[in-house]
């Protein structure tokens, strides 16, 4: 009896491992939606029975190898797995979203991205590393017991590999079948190329389950483009209305020098709201007020956030939902607005704080038009402050000069850093009195601070340009790139969307323009609905350069049918959208008929077919912009190398 225990201890001992990381695997992925609060008690069975599957896939087949080759499978599987869980939840905890596999083509930004990884780190990163932890833990103690590990015959192989595919065919015969009982026939949720609601989907069958469809998708993925999608952007080229004559605002600031301000994080929320008495954004609000104004203006940006807001300012194109067109299409022949000032006399330049190489930068902004551009080797960093040292102060003292000696009249593109994440700037510079009993979490508060700190630099420059005789002969546009992934705007309270769940609301960014010295532009806050596609035509219009038909947007100032579009960003597909007279909102689970149509600005319910010619017509617009993006096809003509 004494041998049989013997033997029994000896084979748990040496096989226990397996099942231990099957078990910390599921409970990995339930604690994950939970501690990120993704729909963690809705789709409880499918979760546990998708985890086990995957679980058991990665770490039952350890069964069948022998000692060493088994642990160093059980270390490999488990490092992988652990990889997946922390960046996923880095990322989520970052931007409310999730890494797809293109995301892994621009592993390399993430350098400098360190110091906001390092505010996200917690305690309960430590579970997703504790499968690698127990591998060891496990080498160790059999090691020093000198555990041998029974060796199975071929048969009893071949048993177990069947019972390991059983099993595990089961588990996700399960989710699918549940899916289906649900759905009916349709199983699109599981089709990455048609998944709506991302959460709701790892909330089904695990985060892990997720990426690592999310890669074998995207290898099998097909993305050449055929002659078919050619045939359907010219085809949509041609159908494309034409390009209104010029309106009233044309030529209202010609001559004139431009200077874009692109500030990081500015979310609207911001702009004319106190805390605890104190204006956010006192000198935003100023120039706000003297100026026109656009509330109602949003950022579409994909996984490129501030490369994707200069890339659909600078080319009125959409930005790609998986890839970053910096980095994937810097040779396309692009239409971009400072080629076309360049083209009309204008010298042109883009001044940032970060490396040249950071998004690719310095390759595509030559294709872009810009003649000249400044990085950080041509700034002095007198003191860190902020993730990219050099703060928003010391780069606008420093612009303001090279603004100065550039040829007029001029474009310029300036950047801000310091409000980035992880919106960290010294103790001495935070300005803002914001008592402690507030609701605001740690990093909202750091947020405020950081903008507030950007507020006051924006402030100082402007009055730079006006002592260095610049303010008077310039059109300023200034405009928040992306959103501050912090939920800002429902910790102070601001909701200006149609829809109470309008996925528009974190990308509501400010639109201040100023034409100083001129009675020709109107101060005043404008509610039409806008977005970085329509800023390209607008200032165009302005200068009197007429834009290219390639522009997917509109003039602002007198556009009678303004349209915003936000987009899924992992199917690419239109998710919401805003004019004048309705809004859509798409569902869930991307099935039209279960979207909501309403009326503006009354919010009356509509059948959702009163939104259909809308939603169909955006749609092939979406289409088109990505495939001309995708085949180097701009305005439908195909260019090719020379």
């Amino acid at each position: 009896m004494s041998e049989v225990r013997r033997r029994v201890r000896q084979y748990l001992l040496a096989h226990w491992l397996p099942f231990a990381l099957i078990v910390l695997f599921v409970l990995q992925n339930y604690l994950f939606d939970v501690w990120l609060k993704i729909y963690p008690n809705t789709n409880l069975g499918s979760l546990i029975a998708g985890s086990a599957g995957l679980a058991i896939i990665l770490f039952a087949p350890a069964l069948l190898f022998r000692k060493r080759t088994g642990y160093v499978y059980l270390g490999i599987a488990s490092i992988v797995a652990a990889l997946i869980f922390v960046s996923q939840y880095l990322y989520y905890a970052y931007s409310g979203g999730f890494l797809q596999a293109s995301s892994l083509f621009y592993a390399g930004q993430g350098t400098d991205e360190i110091a906001t990884i390092i505010t996200l780190l917690n305690y309960n990163l430590l579970l997703f590393v504790l499968g690698p932890v127990l591998v060891l833990v496990h080498w160790v103690v059999c090691r020093r017991n000198r555990t041998e590990v029974v060796k199975l015959s071929r048969k009893k192989k071949v048993v177990i590999g069947i019972i390991i595919v059983l099993i595990a065919a089961l588990c996700y015969g399960y989710v699918f079948g549940k899916e289906r009982i649900q759905n009916g026939s349709d199983t699109q949720l599981y089709n990455y190329n048609r998944v709506y609601d991302v959460n709701q989907l790892v909330s089904k069958i695990g985060i892990v389950n997720f990426y690592i469809g999310d890669i074998i998708t995207a290898i099998a993925e097909n993305n050449q483009i055929t002659p078919a999608d050619v045939a359907f952007v010219q085809s949509w080229v041609k159908q494309k209305p034409p390009m209104p004559p010029p309106g009233s605002d044309f030529g209202i600031a010609k001559g004139r020098n431009l200077i874009f301000i692109q500030v990081e994080s500015l979310e609207n929320a911001v702009i004319n709201t106190k805390i605890n008495g104190q204006e956010i954004t006192p000198n935003l609000n100023a120039l706000a007020s003297e100026g026109l104004y656009f509330p109602n203006y949003y950022s579409e940006v994909g996984p490129g956030t501030t490369a994707d807001a200069e890339f659909t300012t600078l080319n009125s194109l959409y930005a790609l939902p998986d890839q970053v067109a910096f980095i994937s299409y810097p040779d396309d022949t692009c239409s971009a607005l400072p080629s076309l000032l360049k083209n009309n006399g204008y010298s042109t330049c883009s001044l940032h704080g970060d490396v040249a190489s950071f998004w690719n930068r310095a390759n595509i902004y030559p294709n872009l038009g810009y003649q000249q551009w400044f990085s950080r080797p041509d700034f002095a960093i007198p003191r860190d402050i902020g993730a990219f040292d050099l703060g928003d102060e010391d780069f606008f003292d420093q612009a303001a000069p090279k603004l100065e000696s550039f040829p007029q009249p001029f474009m310029a593109t300036l950047i801000t850093l310091s409000s980035h994440t992880p919106f960290q700037i010294p103790a001495d510079l935070e300005t803002l009195n914001i008592p402690s009993s507030t609701n605001l979490t740690w990093i909202q508060y750091q947020y405020l601070e950081s903008v507030h700190y950007t507020d006051q630099a924006i402030g100082n420059f402007i009055n730079e340009l006006k002592q260095d005789g610049l303010y008077n002969n310039s059109l300023i546009v200034i405009y928040g790139d992306h959103s501050s992934y912090t939920d800002i705007a429902s910790a102070l309270g601001v909701n200006n969307t149609p829809f109470s769940n309008f996925s528009l609301q974190n990308t509501q960014v400010p639109l201040i323009i100023l034409e100083p010295g001129s009675s020709t532009l109107p101060n005043k806050i404008d509610e039409t609905p806008g977005s970085h596609l329509d800023l390209y035509p607008t200032v165009a219009d302005m200068l009197g350069v007429a834009p290219p038909s390639t522009v997917l947007g509109q003039d602002l100032l007198t556009t009678k049918t303004p349209v915003v579009v936000a987009r899924n960003l992992v199917s690419g597909t239109v998710n919401t959208i805003l004019t004048n007279d309705l809004a859509y909102q798409a569902s869930p689970d991307g099935i039209y008929a279960d979207g909501t149509c309403i009326t503006l600005p009354s919010k009356a319910p509509l059948p959702v077919t009163a939104c259909a010619a809308l939603y169909n017509d955006e749609s092939s617009t979406v289409k088109a912009s990505d495939l001309m993006i995708e085949g180097n096809m701009i305005g439908g003509i195909v260019h090719t190398s020379p």
